[in-house]
């Protein structure tokens, strides 16, 4: 009976103390600070540094480590390994990274390289090895084939076609009124349309102002998607649709350049019904929000902004490691993202793609998720 109680006391003392482990994490950051480009900036206000070469993905890591820090500040048992490695557009660095066997030993997770060609690279070396790989803001798709390691955050242009198509379904806005040139070698406009054509979705392009409103009906609810980018294309169309009287029941879908235009202020795109497509969302009310700010700020004397990634790095950030916690596992990942909502799709025998598309509309005056 004492053996048998002395054992039971061995398996409690063994769980307790096998609960009580430490957690530890190796992550592997290949960030492009471009330090080797470094120059002292001239900067007047705090969004002269997002132009800064060397100083645009600082806020990336900034609030990757804010990320990192929270787990310590709700005191969990949890500590990281973290290394950081410039890299820009020289191979032949990435490789003795990935190389370095020292270095790469227990890592668990790796974020970038951000830019394609680069990360088409360590994608390789991360699936013989056998660990998750993220791509940030990449849209190209072909480093998902084959690679079940590899995870891409920007959702295929595909993707928002394939909401317009549900909405017009949903309303009966077709024929879907593409304004554009046909000839154009537009990424986007190209998914677009090839999207419309497989799936036998009713749609008129023009490259003409006038020709579009011609087709607006007053009481009709109509669709129209505009891939022109420049402050003269803008004012025709948007004058165009104003006083034709005909925007009552008008869903009009616009490149997001066009909320940096200074041509218009957001009184303007309201009376447009205008929407668009963004990988990001802040809600600036959010209490979340509000406090992610508040604590950027003063831990790095600047306000974070999407400009500079602050957002993207604290919200991949938090993902990952709650990914790489739950033993790779995307199911069990809940996770409240502040700006970058991710949800993954797993492509047919390779990675996986966030198919989590941001469409936002402009709606008294301000920007919010998209109602349609």
């Amino acid at each position: 009976m004492k053996k048998f109680l002395l054992y039971t006391i061995m398996i409690l003392l063994g769980t307790a103390t096998a609960s009580a482990e430490t957690e530890r994490y190796k992550i592997l950051y290949l960030i492009p600070f471009e330090s080797a480009s470094y120059t002292t900036p001239i900067v007047k206000e705090c969004e002269d540094m997002d132009n800064v070469k060397s100083y645009q993905l600082m806020g990336f890591w900034n609030g990757a480590q804010m990320a990192i820090e929270e787990y310590e500040k709700n005191g969990e048992n949890i500590r990281f390994d973290i290394v950081v490695r410039d890299i820009s557009n020289d191979e032949r660095k990435l490789r003795r990274v990935m190389e370095d066997e020292e270095l790469m030993a227990g890592v668990k997770l790796i974020i970038g390289p951000f830019f394609g060609k680069l990360f088409a690279v360590a994608a390789e070396y991360a699936k013989q090895r056998e660990i998750p790989i993220v791509n940030p803001f990449t849209s190209r798709q072909d480093f998902l084939e084959g690679n079940e390691f590899v995870y891409k955050l920007r959702p295929a242009y595909e993707a928002r076609p394939a909401m317009i198509a549900f909405q017009a379904q949903q309303t009966n806005a077709f024929p879907i009124i593409v304004y554009g040139d046909s000839t154009s070698k537009d990424k986007e406009m190209t998914a677009y349309l090839k999207y419309f054509k497989v799936n036998s979705i009713p749609y008129e392009i023009t490259p003409n102002a006038t020709t579009v409103v011609s087709r607006l009906e007053k009481e009709k609810p109509r669709i129209v998607i505009t891939f022109y980018d420049n402050p003269a294309q803008n004012l025709i169309i948007s004058r165009n649709l104003l006083y034709s009287e005909k925007t009552g029941n008008l869903t009009f879908v616009v490149p997001e350049k066009w909320m940096e235009s200074k041509t218009y202020d957001i009184e303007y795109y309201n009376k447009l019904n205008l929407h668009y497509f963004s990988d990001y969302y802040i809600d600036f009310q959010n209490e979340k929000t509000k406090t992610f700010v508040y604590d950027y700020t003063e831990r790095f004397g600047v306000p974070p902004s999407l400009e500079s990634f602050a957002f993207q790095g604290y919200d991949i950030t938090r993902f990952f490691v709650e990914f790489i916690r739950n033993h790779n596992d995307l199911d069990r990942v809940k996770v409240s993202p502040i700006a970058f909502p991710l949800s993954f799709d797993k492509t047919p025998g390779g990675g996986y793609e966030n198919v989590n598309v941001q469409f936002l509309e402009v709606k008294d005056n301000e920007i919010v998720p998209s109602g349609f």
